[in-house]
């Protein structure tokens, strides 16, 4: 799990092949594609989501368990096409000025552990009634995103799998509020669940529903 500090340094510290740019100021993650315009690249990141949320949702089993593996997987789905790294679990250290994510040697028991205690426990079974969903897939979000075991990719990850969920207590897809305002409601809320307050979240899941279910 994160903990929170107070010092001030940059996001992504220590070497490997995860922490390479196309660009001299950093803003371009090195990819297959040699793509060195961050635009354009965000652009191609869109693309391999909408695909791998037509491949995973349609090739995983409705009565699949959400594992460690799973997630794996659907994160290399929407990554593989441009990084080396995808599908594994981040080999550099993560923090940002107050938050520290937990270092690398220790995620694969940190994942361990998530599945165990947190994923096992919300089965799609146990998910029958909107305020059980609701709280469990912010629990689930919350904690996951309180490991932060990517590079990259970590919420658009954990929302494609837990909206396998969805879709296996035959729910309609979650709508999240992708505005300016939305997304910072989001990160801010991730912050939230690293002090083990999931409630935040869960509210964020309960709108994400409510705005499914208008469009459907």
């Amino acid at each position: 799990m994160a903990k929170k500090n107070h010092r001030s340094r940059s996001r992504y510290n220590s070497g490997g092949s995860e922490n390479e740019y196309m660009d001299t100021a950093q803003r371009v993650l090195k990819n297959k594609k040699g793509i060195s315009d961050l635009r354009i690249l965000q652009i191609e990141e869109e693309k391999s989501l909408v695909k791998a949320y037509e491949t995973v949702l349609t090739t995983v089993s409705s009565n699949a368990s959400i594992t460690s593996e799973l997630i794996r997987y659907a994160h290399k789905e929407i990554f593989g096409e441009l990084y080396d790294w995808a599908g594994r679990w981040r080999t550099v250290t993560i923090s940002k000025p107050g938050i520290t994510w937990p270092p690398p040697d220790f995620l694969e028991e940190a994942m361990q552990e998530f599945e165990r205690t947190v994923l096992m426990r919300y089965p799609a079974s146990a998910l029958v009634s909107d305020e059980a969903f609701c709280s469990g897939i912010g629990h689930i979000q919350g904690e996951f995103l309180a490991i932060h075991p990517f590079r990259e990719g970590n919420a658009r990850t954990i929302k494609l799998v837990t909206n396998l969920l969805a879709v296996q207590t035959k729910r309609s897809l979650l709508r999240y509020d992708t505005s300016e305002k939305g997304r910072r409601e989001y990160i801010h809320t991730a912050q939230t669940a690293i002090l083990q307050n999931f409630l935040p979240m869960a509210r964020i899941v309960q709108n994400a529903l409510r705005a499914s279910r208008k469009d459907s």
